[in-house]
């Protein structure tokens, strides 16, 4: 199957059921949701034909002609699968959630949206679900490696350790690309505010990681170019600084927010890391995932103080349309007229100031905000 087919085929079986987390099962891959306004959908494009010129082709939901391919803005929506555990008012919060990210950053995909709940059994059964499905949509897949197994578990390992990631299945040997969005029932449940924001953050990383075309191995001992345009292979700094702040940002400016929203949320993240990374000699953009200080927070920090300088524009359309073709350094100094070393070291005194010159570069939320002593 070749990859243009394995695209087509997608959006047939999209009636059916699918860095950087997830739970029980409900319908099978065979057995998709809808949703319509309230209700679910997971699928809004049909291929108007297979022998179609544009192998890419669907049908938009108004009935015009779209495209579904990797790095383009479509009109298709995300499929959902959800475990047998995960209810429709979840479902449907999280694509609520979700199309915010979209009408603020753009509709990119292929995506596949998978919620998991609390039950393992139900999770084991979404993988296997999940390995059938992209054993039909494409040929080269390879159930050892890319099913889950003993040492590979997709999603029941979210059971235990809650949270939420973005995978992205643009491999060298694959025919089918698309990203892989995974939301659990806990850190942060679908009952707590966080769960929200975490929804855009993720949706950040499917806009960053749609401007970007390389393919890697599926090795992780492989080299991969996309590892260090996203800023460094397990160096948050960027990645995750980028997808918080943006995240915290828009959802800030979410109509019924409590007002000082993200200030609030800042001035946390500050709390909790300034004094840590201010007293060690370790350059953020060096900052593993391991590390003791906290590299999403005060990326996040960075990202807000880069676009400070810099406007948010320079940052989502400037960097991130040169990214590919000019790499990480090239594209940051065309575009905020500094080496990324440069600004981190300016960064490095701006964080050494006191607090509340620190805090003075959060911007107020909007007017459309709710009283500030309303909670969501």
């Amino acid at each position: 199957m070749n990859k243009l087919l394995a695209i087509s085929l997608c959006v047939i079986l999209a009636g059916a059921s699918l860095s950087g987390c997830f739970g029980e099962r409900g319908d099978t891959i065979d057995d998709a949701l809808h949703n319509d306004d309230e209700d679910i959908n997971q699928h809004n494009g049909n291929v108007s034909d297979e022998t179609t010129v544009n192998p890419y082709g669907i049908i938009c939901p108004d009935g015009s002609n779209g495209t579904l391919q990797w790095g383009v803005m479509t009109c298709a929506e995300p499929e959902v699968f959800k475990a047998s555990d995960v209810s429709n008012e979840t479902v449907n919060l999280t694509l609520q959630w979700y199309k915010i990210a979209v009408a603020e950053w753009g509709n990119y995909g292929p995506v596949e949206i998978y919620i998991i709940g609390n039950d393992t059994d139900a999770a084991k059964q979404l993988e296997d679900d999940y390995c059938e499905r992209h054993k039909a949509l494409d040929s080269n897949w390879k159930e050892e490696w890319d099913c889950a197994n003993d040492n590979y578990q997709i999603f029941t390992r979210y059971i235990e350790d809650g949270g939420a990631a973005i995978s992205t299945l643009k491999r060298t040997y694959l025919d089918y690309d698309f990203m892989m969005m995974i939301m659990s029932a806990k850190y942060p449940g679908p009952e707590e505010e966080d769960y929200k924001p975490v929804t855009l953050h993720e949706y950040f990383h499917i806009f960053q990681h749609s401007h970007l075309e390389g393919e890697c191995t599926g090795d992780s001992r492989d080299a991969c170019e996309r590892d260090v345009k996203m800023g460094g292979k397990d160096t948050p700094w960027w990645s995750e600084g980028g997808a918080e702040y943006m995240a915290q940002k828009l959802y800030s400016n979410q109509e019924g927010v409590r007002a000082n929203y993200l200030q609030d949320v800042m001035r946390w993240k500050l709390d909790s890391s300034r004094e840590g990374y201010n007293n060690q000699n370790v350059s953020l953009n060096n900052l593993t995932r391991d590390s003791q200080i906290n590299a999403y927070d005060v990326g996040s920090w960075f990202i807000a103080y880069l676009i400070h300088h810099e406007g948010e524009d320079a940052f989502l359309n400037g960097f991130y349309t040169d990214i590919d073709d000019l790499g990480f350094n090239l594209a940051f100094e065309n575009n905020f007229n500094k080496t990324k070393y440069q600004y981190v070291a300016d960064f490095d005194m701006f964080f050494k100031q006191p607090v509340e010159d620190i805090m003075a570069i959060i911007p107020s939320n909007t007017g459309i905000n709710q009283d500030s002593s309303m909670d969501n």
